[in-house]
């Protein structure tokens, strides 16, 4: 995964389709959803900072194209940063800028523990 922009009010990370495709060549659903919940957690992170870590328990994700080739760009955008719970909003799109996927994440956000974090 290729870190693009790390700020509070927005994450982008893109990633090749290569290397994460199932069987038929298409990019793999669990990859997609792998890439929403990173950016979600990582946005979130910068949010509560280190000694808060936060823990996606809900992802959705609808994949609304096939994808063979290229990279995919997941943008996400909070819509609640709280005191126990974040929700994101994370859009993937193919390189030519065509809706690959939408998703949201529902991160619970706990106290870091001793030895969690190196």
């Amino acid at each position: 995964m290729e870190w693009v922009e790390l700020t509070a009010q927005r994450v982008v990370i893109r990633m090749p389709v290569e290397g994460n495709t199932q069987p038929f060549g298409l990019l793999h659903g669990g990859a997609t959803a792998a890439l929403c919940e990173t950016v979600g957690s990582i946005g979130t992170s910068i949010h509560v900072g280190l000694e808060r870590i936060p823990v996606g328990i809900q992802l959705s994700v609808n994949h609304l194209r096939a994808v063979r080739t290229g990279k995919v760009t997941a943008t996400g955008v909070p819509v609640h940063i709280g005191r126990t719970t974040a929700l994101w909003d994370i859009l993937v799109e193919d390189d030519e800028g065509r809706r690959v996927a939408a998703g949201r994440l529902t991160l619970a956000i706990r106290d870091a523990t001793p030895g969690a974090r190196s």
